[in-house]
């Protein structure tokens, strides 16, 4: 093989961001911000905090916030009070907010038809232990100081 690992992550996500940021744009997001993975969290479990939201996403707590500022102004996302915390708000989705999810949503199985097409089942469970390896071993290698 002639390309090396980083090399071809790379080249897939940037053939990834050809493929994902018209549609996003066209939905008023902006590419690269993490805008459509909140979306698609909230509609596979509306009613996370923050911090929630911030893990499941695999962002850091500033980002999120900044990206839940910015899609409470598109109305798509509402703050509400905790009432188990005081100290906390739940983020929910508005019915614009499920709207344009759901049209996220589908536009990510879209995208994995496209990443999967003429690869076998076993093939790709191969590939995911591996990428999840390879995942693995670069969080490892994380300075504690810059861990979510």
């Amino acid at each position: 093989m002639n390309n090396c690992i980083r090399e071809l992550l790379i080249r897939a996500e940037r053939a990834r961001k050809q493929l994902l940021s018209p549609v996003l744009s066209a939905n008023g997001l902006t590419p690269g911000q993490g805008q459509a993975g909140i979306l698609n969290t909230l509609l596979k479990e509306d009613r996370l905090n923050q911090k929630e939201l911030s893990l499941r996403c695999h962002m850091d707590t500033t980002t999120m916030s900044r990206n839940i500022d910015n899609l409470e102004k598109l109305g798509l996302l509402k703050r509400e009070m905790n009432p188990e915390c005081r100290r906390s708000v739940i983020i929910r989705l508005t019915e614009k907010g499920r709207e344009k999810a759901f049209n996220i949503h589908e536009m990510f199985i879209q995208f994995e038809n496209i990443l999967k097409k003429d690869i076998s089942e076993e093939d790709m469970e191969f590939f995911q232990r591996i990428l999840t390896k390879m995942c693995e071993n670069l969080e490892e290698n994380i300075p504690q100081e810059n861990q979510l």
